[in-house]
């Protein structure tokens, strides 16, 4: 492969990046208006340590550093 197609397909990824970590936010006014209306509170500590832990176990065994991918998740 030459080096046009690998930035081809950089460019590829990174849209594709782009696009799922919009969806995720996208879903997070919804998730705060179920929380609402089931009077669940705003801060799950719980369920945020569940988040993380898998994130970063996913990340570990990617080679990718668990702690940028643990800020990326958590934060948007």
């Amino acid at each position: 492969m030459d080096l046009k197609s690998l930035r081809k397909k950089i460019d590829e990824i990174d849209d594709e990046l782009v696009d799922v970590i919009s969806r995720r936010i996208s879903l997070m006014p919804e998730v705060a208006e179920v929380k609402r209306r089931e009077n669940v509170g705003i801060d799950q500590q719980d369920r945020e340590r569940e988040v993380m832990v898998n994130i970063r176990k996913k990340a570990g065994e990617n080679g990718l550093d668990q702690d940028f991918m643990e800020r990326l998740c958590l934060r948007s």
